[in-house]
């Protein structure tokens, strides 16, 4: 059974040519299904080819959260709402910033990176730099939500780098804080 769980216990199902979001290293396309042994067990992997060129092994019959199917389009239309809303104020104490982003960065869904993002990119703004921290965060969770985004809707990342830059621009600083 070549399947994968996700945090509400949904099975997947991954066949070559799907796009797919590894936990850790966000966006990639399944290319084969393939059993390799390892001592004298034997046990099937998806070969992923990540976006960033590298090539990933993911266990078929894992049972933890390691992938979940890329977003659809209309997944990504949430995201571009998330982005036209004002920033949300973070939290003051830097440990629980942390904690937040790093939560969101683990599950990886699309709409709370992008809510995220918006709110990291709002609070750099506003105070005129993040820490070392939060601004390595901020690249990391910006670059895989580009990426998702670049793949789900067929656009080059070009043009979604500059079309999220502008929404977080026109939008991000507005007096409101929900969302």
């Amino acid at each position: 059974m070549m399947t994968q769980l996700d945090t509400d216990n949904t099975m997947y199902t991954f066949s070559p040519g799907d796009w797919i979001v590894h936990r850790n290293y966000g966006i990639g396309q399944v290319k084969a299904i393939e059993t390799k042994a390892i001592g004298e067990q034997e046990t099937t992997y998806y070969k992923i080819a990540a976006h960033n060129g590298s090539m990933i092994w993911a266990p078929v019959d894992s049972e933890d959260d390691l992938l979940r199917p890329a977003a659809s389009k209309d997944e990504f239309a949430e995201v571009l709402e998330v982005l036209q809303r004002p920033s949300k104020k973070m939290n003051s104490h830097f440990q629980t910033r942390i904690a937040r982003i790093r939560q969101v960065s683990r599950e990886g869904n699309p709409v709370k990176l992008a809510r995220t993002v918006r709110d990291l990119w709002a609070r750099r703004s506003r105070r005129g730099q993040l820490s070392n921290t939060e601004e390595s965060h901020w690249r990391r969770l910006t670059d895989r939500l580009i990426a998702e985004w670049t793949v789900t809707m067929g656009l080059n990342e070009d043009q979604v780098n500059q079309e999220m830059y502008n929404l977080l621009e026109e939008n991000a600083l507005a007096s409101a804080s929900t969302s």
